[in-house]
């Protein structure tokens, strides 16, 4: 986030998921918060669509240990990445010490990278690599022009230093594992600032004696700490946290924080930025899209309005405002009249300012070596501007022509010997700046002459963290989707040829039916069906639902019914008042069934059908809620979806993830770290604990029916087979193994990371080698 810095003006002058434990979160209510795409999403097949990242992404993250050199097992193979792109997801652009200019892109990527644009020649100077992190939203700059980096996955603190042109890894920042992503950071003085994901916390770590300052948890029960802004000089620090959202200020000479936050916005989830002058702080804040600006001494508001960008600049050069972009228009605010004076110059259609930034662009005084020398001493026959010569506008007129000699000075100068030319003050030529999208375009706006100007650039592309698999009907195809880049691979297993194509959002769920892939699309919780005879593009995938309009946010779960004339969608609620929605779509006519609230206050996550039987699965979080109730297995008629029948499992789970039907009709799922079976409403459950402890909100395991009779899985990363009659387990993998695809060969498939692998059951080693030979 910003602030104002006096002394960068003289140089110079933007789900995974919590750890949530299942002995914990069937007894306790938390405010829960989804992060963070709000993309700007429009789906236009024809062209490449460009995903507008204007506020947050949702942070999927779970924690990961670091990573070590890996043996590859054998039976195990890396089949690389399948989706690739260029994608910023955040922008900082600053001056070294010498005040010449650079732009800092972040891409998103598995690893994520930072990309070094110089500013003036628009050349990209430098790619260095984020280990560890897939993103990075935390950028700021030190009053020496060095750049500080908060990285994901495992919180680990990165800079870069443009005068030395020096990258450098800091590690892990928090003690804490739950705190596995930087969400922001800050810099003032000596001291670099950061707030933490799912832990809450805030940690001070000094830029000279490399130490870390923990303030821990800020509050309990708040996973985020979303933005900061810090006073060194003063003592002061602010934070925003969520969600729902709480402001806090840490006052001088204590560690304790205390709330100012009005009511009127207690049901926000979060700011997500944080702006402070030397009079004002100013929250940006999520989803209403409200910056409120509050009194730093009295801590009151004293105005508040709309916008779009993701934050606001800080106070521009000459101090006449502050700016930001509504509508995709650039709009100045005066602090004193509070008017807001809308320019008439506009960001490229669909965008807004996702980050704002002053270039100064008065020419530097030439450096000169000798210039102590040249203070301390006098020239025997210095040459002085006569003050008498001025131009029509009074202003004194420098000409080299016209000098007047003094005699060599004796002793020490009097006052009338010391005859100078009135300084005349500086006066500063400026541009705002700013990314406006995920491609890293830019804007440029130049008061001096009242234009805009647009700029793009080729960034380089990475390979995108896979985040959903499906197979193909036929099990020809596997089918990858990435984490927040979207995009869908499509790996061929008899041909091992890979294609990419472009133009889709994250996926939450999918499933390949009579040649046709149904796509459980993020955000706006929409269904789109991939004709997969006909090309990609063209209006193929086609949006067939759009559940946004009924408070829901994610397609969670998709299956089909009676052999894929219908198609079932659950969904998972962002603001709806109650759960998630259960909707049949007719694939014949294109009527949709809608059924809300199906399972109070929880979200619909898993889905197969038996017969004319539907069994579901929820998830207690919905509402970025925690339902006390408990996740629940329920199932009804299709005729009668009304009413429904809730089966009792033998535990508490917060969470059911995956369910399938196997060859004796039988009904398996996993709920939180259990496997269970279920056959009817006249047995028992059968169940068998695998892990004690899981994460997630709506996704941890995938469970599938192999072709030689196991039931596999991956839970939390793991690979495991269970005999189905006894349910005796074994561990195949202990790390890196998420979601679960089976070929037509019986081949088990799983993503680690923005890798596809593939995994040989014993009994096709025989079938594979045979056909190799062949």
């Amino acid at each position: 986030m910003k602030k104002i810095s006096l002394t960068m003006i003289a140089v110079m002058l933007a789900s995974p998921m919590s750890n949530v434990y299942a002995e914990n979160i069937v007894k306790e209510t938390s405010a829960e918060q989804v992060k963070e795409i709000e993309s700007l999403v429009r789906e236009e097949p024809i062209e490449e669509t460009v995903e507008v990242d204007n506020s947050e992404e949702w942070l999927d993250d779970i924690i990961e240990e670091k990573p070590v050199e890996e043996v590859i097992e054998e039976g195990y193979e890396n089949l690389g990445p399948m989706i690739f792109k260029s994608s910023a997801v955040s922008a900082k652009i600053a001056p070294n010490s010498e005040g010449d200019y650079f732009i800092y892109y972040i891409m998103h990527g598995s690893p994520a990278a930072l990309v070094v644009v110089d500013y003036k020649s628009k050349e990209i100077l430098h790619t260095f690599t984020l280990e560890d992190s897939k993103s990075a939203w935390g950028l700021d700059v030190d009053e020496n022009g060095k750049l500080w980096i908060g990285g994901s996955v495992s919180s680990v603190l990165y800079s870069y230093d443009p005068n030395e042109e020096v990258f450098e890894k800091h590690g892990a920042i928090f003690s804490n594992k739950s705190d596995t992503s930087i969400q922001d950071l800050i810099v003032s003085g000596k001291k670099v600032y950061a707030g933490s994901a799912y832990g809450g916390s805030l940690v001070a770590f000094d830029t000279e004696t490399k130490e870390i300052e923990e303030f821990g948890q800020i509050r309990k029960r708040k996973e985020f700490v979303k933005a900061i802004v810090a006073d060194e000089e003063n003592d002061e620090v602010y934070v925003s946290i969520g969600s729902p959202m709480d402001l806090l200020i840490k006052k001088p000479n204590t560690k304790n924080f205390t709330s100012f936050l009005p009511v009127k916005y207690m049901s926000e989830k979060y700011a997500q930025d944080l702006v402070l002058t030397e009079d004002y702080v100013i929250a940006r804040l999520h989803p209403s899209n409200m910056a409120v600006i509050f009194d730093r001494k009295t801590l009151k508001i004293v105005d508040e309005f709309e916008l779009n960008s993701k934050t606001v600049s800080t106070i521009s050069p000459n101090g006449e405002g502050m700016y930001y972009t509504k509508g995709q228009q650039l709009v100045k605010y005066d602090f004193d009249t509070k008017e807001h004076t809308e320019l008439g110059l506009f960001l490229p259609k669909g965008t807004e300012a996702i980050n704002l930034d002053f270039i100064i662009t008065s020419p530097k005084p030439a450096k000169d070596e000798n210039v102590e020398a040249k203070e301390n001493s006098l020239p025997e026959n210095p040459k002085v501007t006569d003050p008498s010569i001025k131009n029509n506008s009074g202003k004194i007129t420098v000409d080299s022509n016209i000098t007047t000699t003094l005699p060599p000075v004796i002793g020490n100068p009097t006052e009338e010997d010391n005859i100078e030319a009135p300084i005349e003050e500086e006066t500063k030529e400026w541009i705002l700046s700013g990314m406006v999208d995920n491609l890293g375009q830019i804007f440029e706006y130049n008061p001096q002459t009242g234009e805009i100007k647009h700029q793009s650039f080729d960034l380089p592309e990475q390979p995108v963290e896979l985040y959903t698999l499906a197979s193909s009907s036929d099990g020809k195809k596997i089918f990858a989707n990435g984490y927040m880049s979207g995009g869908l691979g499509v790996y061929d297993v008899q041909t091992g040829n890979k294609e990419l194509y472009r133009n889709v959002s994250q996926i939450e769920s999918m499933y390949d039916i009579n040649n046709k892939l149904y796509i459980g699309a993020y955000p706006l919780a929409r269904l789109l069906v991939y004709d997969r005879s006909n090309p990609w593009g063209n209006g193929n995938p086609t949006e067939v639902i759009r559940m946004s309009e009924y408070g829901q946010e994610r397609s969670t779960a998709v299956t089909p019914y009676n052999g894929g004339k219908e198609i079932i969608l659950g969904t998972l609620p962002d603001t709806s008042v109650g759960g998630g929605a259960l909707v049949f779509y007719d694939t014949a006519t294109n009527k949709t069934e809608i059924f809300e609230n199906y399972i109070y206050n929880q979200s619909i996550v898993s889905l197969v059908s038996r017969g004319t039987q539907v069994f579901g699965g929820t998830s207690i979080h919905a509402n970025q809620q925690i339902n006390p109730r408990g996740a629940r297995l329920f199932y009804f008629n299709r005729y009668n979806p009304e009413d429904k029948k809730y089966i009792h499992l033998p535990f508490s789970a917060s969470m059911i993830t995956s369910l399938i039907v196997d060859k004796e009709n039988k009904i398996w799922g996993m709920a939180d770290g259990k496997l269970f079976n279920y056959t009817d409403e006249w047995t028992d459950v059968k169940t068998v604990e695998l892990l004690p402890l899981i994460s997630g909100r709506f996704r941890n395991a995938q469970i599938l029916e192999g072709v030689d009779g196991y039931i596999y899985g991956s839970v939390e990363g793991k690979l495991f087979r269970v005999t189905k009659d006894t349910l005796q387990v074994e561990w195949l993998k202990d790390k890196g193994v998420y979601g679960l695809e089976q070929d037509l060969n019986g081949n088990l498939y799983y993503y680690d990371g923005s890798n596809l692998w593939r995994y040989t059951i014993e009994k096709n080693r025989g079938k594979q080698a045979e056909k190799a030979e062949n």
